[in-house]
């Protein structure tokens, strides 16, 4: 797994690569850096968490499938809510290959398997996606903290969902968020407050 770090306006980049071919997870910046990360491999697709413009800015520059939740589709376009205005989103509808991805599905990296969870809250159509113990979850779970519900399209009772779906997870897994630092579902599910305070509603 390789990251180009964002920062607070732009996602992480993430580059899951096997044998010859490589998935870019929120391909928002650094064009020049990915594609010297992928080098001589094949970049088989694109895998986003959610359909904001800090998360999505270079999907036009691949001609690869893009898989994300169909509720996050209308997003792309929409720009007055997903971070684009007052300028317009840089992809065009009819250069973009969607294919629409759902809880338990499971993508295929060579011969490995990414497995796909629905995690709306932040947005309706959040998605998070879990290989080889790495769980890349967007703006949904971060290190001792959640995402935003406040946005559009964004729930409190689904994010609080989410959350709490992603934090049954094996302890040892590692999670790498959209932005900061990256930790464990072990840590969070000792440290991260949203989650003591949601579990206990649930017991």
């Amino acid at each position: 797994m390789l990251q180009i770090k964002g920062n607070d306006d732009l996602s992480h980049v993430y580059i899951l690569c096997r044998f010859n071919q490589c998935l870019i997870i929120d391909p928002s910046h650094s064009y020049d850096e990915i594609i010297h990360a992928v080098g001589e491999r094949t970049i088989s697709g694109i895998l986003l968490t959610h359909a904001h413009a800090d998360h999505v800015d270079l999907i036009g520059h691949f001609d690869v499938p893009i898989y994300l939740h169909s509720e996050d589709a209308h997003l792309l376009f929409e720009d007055q809510y997903n971070g684009y205005a007052p300028k317009a989103h840089p992809y065009k509808r009819k250069q973009l290959n969607f294919i629409f991805v759902n809880e338990g599905e499971k993508i295929m990296l060579a011969d490995h398997v990414i497995d796909v969870f629905y995690t709306p809250g932040h947005t309706k159509g959040g998605l998070s996606f879990l290989y080889d113990q790495k769980l890349f979850t967007g703006d949904t779970l971060f290190k001792e903290d959640v995402g935003r519900h406040d946005l559009y399209s964004g729930n409190l009772v689904d994010l609080r969902k989410s959350i709490l779906k992603l934090l049954a997870l094996s302890g040892n897994i590692k999670v790498y968020p959209g932005h900061d630092d990256p930790t464990t579902i072990r840590h969070e599910q000792k440290n991260n407050p949203y989650y003591l305070k949601w579990s206990k509603m649930y017991k």
